[in-house]
Parts: C-alpha cells; structure tokens; sequence
C-alpha cells in the first residue's frame, strides 16, 4: 500500500467534524494524520466547513465537507476544492455550475473523538496553530463541548431492543424570529408529535422541549417543557429503549442531527418529508414512516407502529441497513470517492 498523508486544517470546528476525522483514522491511521494550516491558511470562509486534503503518490486532492445547516453552496471553498461533500445538498435549489464537484451525504453527528489527556492536548496544539485565525476561547470551548456533550461513536453501535409501548423524544425548542421562521417550522412540528405521543392510551411517554438561553418565548410550547437536566448518557439508553422515534428537518430545513443518529441506531422513524437530498432516497415503509405534520396522522403512526411490531421490526433493520450503505464514516469516505 502506498504512503498516504492526509492534512486536515487545524481550525475545523471538532464539535460538527469530528465524525469526519475519525473516518479519516479508521482508513488511513494516526500516522498518516497531521494538522497543518499551510495548505488552508488563504481560505477567509475556512472555518465553516471541514477541509483536508490527501496526498497519494504525489497527487493532492482537496476536499470540503459542508457541515452547516443551509444548503446554500461556500464557493470559495467549492472553488478551492476537489471533491465538495455536503450533508445537507439540495440539488433542485443549488444552481447547476456547483453540481460538478458536489456529493450528498447522509447527515453526521457530533461524536467523542478522544480522550481526556488527548482532546486536551489536541486543542492546546491545534489552538497554537489558528492563533489570529479565530476566537481561540470559541475555539477550545468546541473542544470542551466536544468531550463532555457527545458519546464515542461506538456507542451507537450497540443496539438494544426497545421497550414496548414506550416513547422518549426531547429536542430544542429553537429560538423563532422572522427569518427562520421557528416557531411555525421545526418547533411545531415537533410540538404535533409530543402532543399526539400524550394523547394516545397506553403509551408511556417521556421528554418534551429542552429550552436553552435562545430558545423561544411562545407560551403555546411551555406545557411541552422538559425541565429535567439528561446527560448524554442517560439520553442514549432512552432513545435506544425508546419503540420509535420521530424526525423532521430543523433550523432552515437542514436534515439535522437526529436523522443521522435514528439511521445509525436503527430505530423505527417516524418522520415529515425532508427538505434537503441523501444519497439515496428513504423509502416510505422500507426505512422511514413518513407523515404529514398535524397531530392527529402522528398519532396514527404511532398507534400503528404501537400495534404492527413486525412492521416495526422492518423499519428498524432497513434504517440500520441504509446508514451501514450510505451513512457509516468509511462508506462517507467512498461516496466522496477516497
């Protein structure tokens, strides 16, 4: 096997990438990693998405992955790059002369890269190198956040059987104004689904809204609060035990975390239509429950759900199926072509 060197910009944001970074390692090994700002440092957009580039048998390619909610296209960083991998890619709105270059990937997560002494040291080492290039306080608080917010990726990989007739969603009520439209998008979406997941007998239903300092004033979602304080892994164990799951796009339409965990847990999901594109389709009754966004065909699904296990059972192993065919970090890597 030839020497492979892959050169990552030590100013990525760790809490969104970090996914990426470890796909990286599991292919190319710690030893071919090195965090450099050389080949990045004339980016003024760097910072956004996750940039790296592989040096194979003297040939370079760059490569930018689009990590941020809008679909819209950095064509500072498309220009820059070889390959423009985008979890959120909307072919239909992104004009076509961004198409060339552009691969839609199912949406990552955030995820624990390493451990205490290592992301320690990975931030003091990676700060030195973007001092005067960002915020450095910003920039080690990604590295904090990373460590004691998120899971080892391994974590998802252990998939427990759900406990019937019970169901756990908790999610942000996102901050609303006039240009994201919150309130009357992602926020009651999510609120139908609560309310239809309470009103449907027999089922044992747990969470609600998290508020944050941002969050919304609208008083129409504070009987839906969820005011108990969940670490991350407490979260994991309720929506593994959790019989299904619910998911609509989020802050401007993007695809969201929760997509990307739900696939990767293989959890029967219930969910709107999605904005944005995958690289495949999600099938209706084969990998996903779509509904329309009003409480009572929530709780339609629900109930079915609730009812028709093997029908449940599908739902799960098709998710799982989907996110071990476009969605796990080396099957990332091949979709850009690495």
């Amino acid at each position: 096997m030839s020497k492979v060197k892959v050169i990552i910009d030590p100013a990525f944001n760790v809490y969104y990438s970090a996914f990426y970074v470890k796909a990286l390692i599991d292919k190319f090994g710690d030893e071919s990693i090195c965090f450099d700002s050389r080949p990045f440092n004339k980016l003024i957009d760097r910072i956004i998405n996750f940039n790296f580039v592989i040096i194979r048998n003297g040939v370079e390619t760059k490569y930018s992955i689009h990590v941020d909610d809008p679909y819209h296209i950095k064509p500072e960083l498309y220009d820059w790059c070889d390959v423009y991998g985008n979890v959120n890619a909307n072919f239909g709105q992104t004009p076509e002369k961004y198409h060339d270059k552009l691969v839609s990937l199912v949406p990552s997560f955030g995820i624990r890269l390493w451990n205490l002494p290592q992301t320690i040291l990975y931030a003091c080492m990676n700060g030195m190198r973007v001092v005067g290039d960002t915020n450095i306080q910003k920039f080690l608080g990604k590295y904090k956040r990373q460590f004691s917010l998120r899971l080892p990726y391994d974590c998802y990989e252990t998939h427990n059987y759900p406990r019937d007739n019970y169901v756990f969603h908790l999610s942000t009520l996102w901050y609303s104004n006039a240009e994201n439209k919150n309130d009357e998008k992602v926020n009651s979406v999510r609120a139908n689904f609560i309310r239809a997941c309470k009103s449907v007998d027999g089922i044992q239903f747990e969470g609600g809204f998290s508020k944050t300092a941002q969050s919304t004033m609208n008083e129409m979602f504070s009987p839906l609060i969820y005011s108990e304080f969940i670490p991350m892994e407490v979260y994991m164990e309720k929506i593994k035990e959790s019989m299904l799951v619910f998911n609509t796009p989020a802050f401007w339409d993007c695809h969201g975390w929760k997509l990307g965990e739900y696939l990767c847990l293989g959890k029967a999901i219930i969910s709107t239509k999605l904005s944005n594109d995958l690289p495949a389709p999600l099938i209706h009754g084969e990998q996903i429950h779509y509904v329309e966004n009003s409480e009572a065909a929530m709780r339609e699904a629900i109930v079915l759900l609730a009812d028709d296990v093997e029908y449940r059972r599908k739902l799960e192993r098709g998710a799982r199926e989907y996110w071990e065919r476009y969605g796990a970090p080396e099957r990332v890597l091949e979709l850009m072509g690495i």
